[in-house]
């Protein structure tokens, strides 16, 4: 198995749902027994536990491997419009626990229990599996479609009131995107920038970075300066995908009949962060850091070399060994009373 750096930080998802899996299943074996044996003794608690925490682990174990191997993979379900992704999870969770307290009763069943077969027993796993299911699903799902951390974030209610924080941020922009779009049609060009940014990702995460948002065909990335991370797998981070879309580049033109690439542009310094919207709400980042990353991603465009970073992302992170930067000037920017000064980073 090809374990990429997504499929990694999965697979460390999927092991802490299975431990999890299993302290929930020895809560609710241990519940259930209390409840229907209509008792409390030492022997319906211990047995509860071992008997729930056995079945949360074959339920959580068959659960993540059809999230890791039906669901995410290249051809997966994930493919599928989101209600029919969501009623085949929903079907296969109720099936995976009903299937797993079936097993765990009749391995480590107590005398009267009701065993395999619809019964009391079954019909109260049901209706808990049915709003399980329907809880996790939804989590998952709203996990992906906010970003990693972002759910969380909002539900802790971190940045419901803003919060300046310091973060070295980088710009991924895929080069000639317009005259790409325009060879291969825009539903090509969909196909090939998400898997462009997908690519990107994997180079992301490998250095610990953070995605931000996707604008038109441009990838946002930061990296928090508060001592969490390392700021210096910024540049890692565009080395790897620089050498990363090199390897790629017979499989794109294959593909798409192009291979893309892109210029990294690097600033750092403070950022206020948090929630904008009613409708649809989002973390946003504001502020002159952002907007000067912006402004020299434009005149980076007519700058040599395919990762530009300013002194302020050089001062933020030591460069990794084996880079060196080339001062190229200070340059105006539209709006900004002073010039800025770049450097080439190779």
């Amino acid at each position: 198995m090809d374990l990429t750096h997504t499929r990694r930080r999965r697979l460390k998802l999927l092991f802490m749902f299975i431990g999890l899996g299993i302290v929930l299943g020895a809560a609710y074996g241990t519940g259930i027994a209390i409840v229907l044996d209509g008792f409390i003794g030492v022997h319906t608690v211990i047995h509860g536990t071992l008997r729930g925490g056995f079945t949360g682990l074959l339920v959580s174990a068959a659960i993540a491997s059809f999230e890791l191997y039906m669901v995410e993979g290249a051809n997966g379900l994930r493919r599928r419009p989101f209600w029919q992704l969501l009623a085949i999870k929903e079907v296969v969770y109720i099936g995976a626990i009903l299937s797993g307290d079936w097993i765990g009763s009749t391995l480590l069943g107590a005398p009267g229990d009701p065993g395999f077969g619809f019964n009391r027993l079954t019909a109260v796993t049901f209706f808990f599996s049915v709003g399980f299911a329907l809880l996790i699903n939804f989590v998952m799902e709203m996990s992906m479609l906010l970003g990693p951390g972002v759910l969380g974030n909002m539900l802790r209610g971190r940045y419901h009131q803003p919060r300046l924080e310091h973060r070295l941020m980088v710009f991924f922009d895929m080069r000639g995107s317009t005259a790409i779009a325009e060879k291969i049609g825009d539903m090509a060009f969909h196909s090939l920038l998400n898997r462009f940014f997908v690519d990107l990702t994997e180079a992301v995460l490998a250095w610990g970075g953070v995605v931000h948002k996707y604008v038109g065909d441009e990838m946002i990335v930061t990296w928090p300066l508060d001592g969490g991370r390392n700021p210096a797998g910024a540049y890692a981070a565009v080395r790897e995908a620089q050498q990363r879309f090199a390897q790629l580049s017979d499989r794109y033109r294959q593909d798409f009949g192009v291979a893309p690439d892109f210029r990294a542009v690097l600033h750092a310094g403070p950022v206020v962060a948090g929630e904008m919207g009613e409708v649809k709400r989002e973390i946003v980042l504001l502020g002159d850091t952002v907007n000067t990353t912006a402004k020299i991603e434009v005149v980076a465009k007519s700058l040599p070399g395919r990762m530009i970073a300013s002194a302020e992302a050089l001062a933020a992170a030591t460069l990794p060994e084996g880079m060196t930067s080339q001062d190229l000037g200070s340059f105006p920017l539209p709006g900004k009373s002073a010039p800025v000064a770049l450097y080439s980073i190779r």
